[in-house]
């Protein structure tokens, strides 16, 4: 079978896809800098990793997808052992969950995102195993030792992510949805038992989930402690307007109880900054491009491509709906980035990478013969 060239790849591309994650990571370049606190210029460092990102994103359009996924276990077995590394040398404020490589720190738990991906789609991909309820083992392990490295970490949000992605891939290659339904009765019996048990999540953990059940509560210590980011979050958000209070000292004023408001939670700054019609224009950029990915999919019949932009497609999705959930008070705080607009080099490098995944798929169209679809 005849490879695509660079050149035919770049010309097949989705550039108006690639525009948008563009234009998402200039806003956030934007949106980090006026939330920047300290003496660390994060603007500044957010736009070289914006750079980096590039890069990476046309890197992976660079390499055919197929080769890409006929790689997958060097890819798996790679990320597993830095999720191990970073355990051993992992650093962070509250958990050990970046590994330190001179001034560069890299966050293992967003690559392996990823490539979980980039496993699923690759084994799922002529396999009809997953269509019985034993079949559905394989494919649950592969996703079962990265979700428990990375709690181990601790990294709720994280691990969490990786669920979705799992159920998502199986439900578009065709598993049953009874079995899926069991399946997912079951997961939901595992977290009780996960947050009823001692040791197997942090306190802190236990008590983010107490304080997002306990909202409105007179509960003052509750409040002042693990409360206390929903409440700040939700007071930035319900003090904008219309069009927002720019980026002056009030609005700086009014921000500056916001912990982690160049990271986890930049929508509040974001809105705060740009107001009610900043947040619809964000909304509608997020929803066209999540929605451009799905399209990729749904032209391409070759069974591993349309698994890794379903999978893509979920990541982004699931992402984008936790952060702003979580930053309105609807879910409890798990830690989870914003995509293209969190700050973090780990995350905008993965964000972009995946983009440039999906673009590669959507330009390459092999020939296939025999079953390209699914059914």
């Amino acid at each position: 079978m005849r490879q695509m060239t660079l050149g035919e790849r770049l010309k097949e591309a989705d550039w108006i896809l690639f525009g948008l994650g563009l234009l998402l990571a200039g806003f956030g370049v934007a949106a980090v800098d006026i939330a920047a606190t300290g003496e660390i210029d994060h603007g500044a460092v957010q736009l070289r990793w914006l750079v980096l990102g590039v890069t990476a994103c046309l890197l992976m359009l660079a390499i055919p997808y197929r080769w890409i996924v006929q790689l997958r276990w060097l890819w798996y077995v790679g990320g597993l052992g830095l999720l191990l590394l970073v355990l051993v040398v992992g650093s962070g404020k509250s958990a050990g969950r970046w590994i330190a490589v001179g001034s560069f720190r890299m966050q293992p738990s967003e690559i392996m995102k990823l490539i979980l991906v980039i496993t699923l789609a690759g084994y799922i991909r002529y396999e009809r195993s997953h269509r019985t309820f034993r079949g559905l083992a394989t494919p649950f392990l592969i996703t079962l030792i990265p979700f428990m490295l990375i709690m181990k970490q601790p990294d709720l949000g994280t691990a969490l992510l990786l669920l979705p992605v799992l159920f998502t891939l199986l439900y578009v290659a065709g598993a049953r949805r009874n079995h899926l339904a069991l399946v997912t009765l079951a997961g939901l019996l595992a977290a009780v038992v996960l947050y009823a048990t001692p040791g197997l999540m942090n306190d802190y953990q236990k008590n983010r989930v107490r304080a997002f059940l306990m909202q409105g509560s007179n509960d003052t210590a509750l409040l002042r402690t693990h409360n206390h980011h929903i409440h700040s979050s939700k007071t930035v958000v319900g003090t904008s307007n219309v069009f927002g209070h720019g980026s002056g000292e009030e609005a700086q004023q009014t921000l500056r109880n916001l912990s982690e408001r160049h990271s986890d939670f930049i929508f509040p700054v974001f809105i705060h900054v740009y107001g009610l019609a900043g947040a619809s224009l964000l909304f509608a950029l997020y929803l066209l491009f999540i929605g451009l990915i799905l399209r990729t999919a749904l032209k391409v019949r070759e069974p591993s491509g349309r698994l890794l932009a379903v999978g893509v497609a979920c990541l982004f999705a699931c992402q984008t709906v936790i952060n702003l959930a979580m930053t309105l008070g609807l879910l409890p705080i798990v830690g989870m980035p914003l995509p293209f607009l969190s700050y973090g080099g780990s995350s905008l490098l993965t964000s972009f990478a995946a983009l440039g995944l999906v673009l590669n798929v959507g330009s390459d169209h092999p020939v296939e013969f025999g079953r390209g679809d699914f059914e």
